[in-house]
């Protein structure tokens, strides 16, 4: 898929490389089919991880996306496609100088502001609206036919 596909047409076209009834460990592996190179998701244990819910990091021989190991399953799931999302998406994940000193100070990475006229929340950065849509619709995906989903979800 070309850089700039809408995040839609890039779940449709890595749906296309999975087999039937995907689970998320095939989408792991179909992202680094797609973007050739291993991806792989590592728990992390240790302490708060602040206001930051997953990270992947890129490197040479591979992409690792990193969670916080007591992550419920639901939570766990979407914060692993979010940052695979980041990844077919292209982006570099290089942080600002501004950036980091925000994080450093509490602040989160991804600007979203709840729109009082909606109701809605806006996520300011397309790069972040690409990865939460992708996340979004891979995990309609996977929990498609999951009748425990809800209950998964909400106890």
């Amino acid at each position: 898929m070309p850089v700039g596909s809408s995040a839609s047409d890039t779940v449709s076209a890595l749906v296309a490389t999975l087999p039937p009834s995907p689970r998320l460990p095939d989408v792991v592996a179909g992202v680094g089919r797609f973007v050739g190179k291993p991806t792989r998701v590592v728990d992390v244990d240790g302490p708060s991880w602040g206001p930051l819910t997953a990270l992947v990091s890129q490197f040479e021989h591979e992409n690792l996306v990193l969670v916080p190991a007591g992550a419920p399953e639901l939570y766990r799931m979407h914060c692993v496609l979010h940052e695979l999302g980041h990844l077919v998406h292209g982006d570099a994940g290089t942080p600002t100088t501004t950036s980091i000193a925000e994080f450093a100070s509490g602040g989160h990475v991804c600007r979203r502001a709840l729109d009082g006229d909606t109701g809605l929340v806006s996520i300011s950065d397309d790069d972040e609206h690409f990865a939460e849509r992708f996340a979004y619709e891979l995990a309609t995906v996977l929990l498609a036919g999951s009748a425990s989903a809800d209950e998964r979800a909400y106890g």
